[in-house]
């Protein structure tokens, strides 16, 4: 199981004023909150530096736009360059979120540690048509998921298309595997979400798109998940369907590799 670090008096910023670590933040009680209507990006830093932060801020923009959601993307570049500098620890997650009537609140968190193999659990799934694509405040059947998994003694989940198995994606990173040395995604067009460290691997290794069945991957060489904020982590076990070897020579080279191109999209913030 993989564990969280906690971060004692995590940095918190409301509509761009800094909450003090001694003050509870204080929210307002919106339509975005109430309803889950809103969008949300999660960034990573290293040292205080985040990587890909314009592709972050693209992908917010198409997220907001998707909903009809207007945002300022001058005003949230320069709080993100305030926040960065602000956090408590310099290694760390961001998550920034805006609400329908426009609060923006950021908030670090904590990262995992690497994981030596995960398992993963398989958990159908039907994408909403209105939201692909987009990363939404909606997320409760991807929480639900995530503590499906956990329940069963896995680390995560992996959704599979409820009406015909195909693999898609797990509630909170992307999902890739190996066959033979080809390092294969699903396909957008199945629904899942373009994710930028997904854009940064296909870019680093040689690979593929198609869509596959959960059955299909009981022959691949390794899986994966990716994600902004995990990086990449080796899949031990599909619970169920495929047990795999995270120190196999081939999916050692596919994560060294994809680690090192995501040190080079790290971008210092003045």
């Amino acid at each position: 199981m993989t564990t969280t670090m906690r971060i004692s008096h995590p940095a918190i910023m409301i509509d761009g004023r800094l909450v003090p670590a001694e003050d509870p933040a204080r929210v307002l009680l919106d339509d975005g909150l109430v309803r889950g209507d809103g969008v949300f990006e999660g960034m990573r830093l290293y040292g205080r530096a985040p990587r890909s932060p314009a592709e972050h801020l693209d992908r917010l923009a198409r997220s907001a736009e998707a909903v009809g959601l207007p945002i300022d993307r001058a005003l949230l570049e320069d709080e993100l360059a305030a926040f960065c500098r602000a956090t408590s620890r310099p290694e760390c997650g961001v998550r920034l979120i805006v609400t329908r009537s426009g609060q923006r609140l950021w908030r670090e968190e904590p990262l995992a540690p690497r994981s030596s193999g995960l398992t993963v659990l398989p958990v159908e799934h039907r994408v909403t048509p209105l939201l692909v694509g987009a990363k939404t405040l909606s997320y409760a059947a991807n929480m639900q998921a995530m503590r499906r998994a956990r329940a069963a003694g896995c680390d995560d989940a992996l959704f599979v298309r409820a009406d015909d198995g195909v693999v898609l994606e797990s509630p909170v990173a992307a999902f890739a595997w190996l066959e033979g040395d080809d390092l294969v995604f699903p396909p957008l067009e199945v629904g899942v979400l373009d994710s930028i460290t997904r854009r940064i691997a296909r870019d680093a290794v040689p690979g593929r798109e198609r869509p596959a069945t959960l059955s299909e991957l009981a022959g691949a060489r390794a899986a994966f998940v990716m994600s902004t904020v995990q990086e990449i982590q080796p899949v031990a076990e599909i619970a169920g369907v495929a047990r795999f070897d995270p120190a196999d020579p081939a999916a050692t080279r596919v994560r060294e590799t994809i680690r090192r191109a995501i040190a080079e999209r790290v971008v210092p913030l003045s």
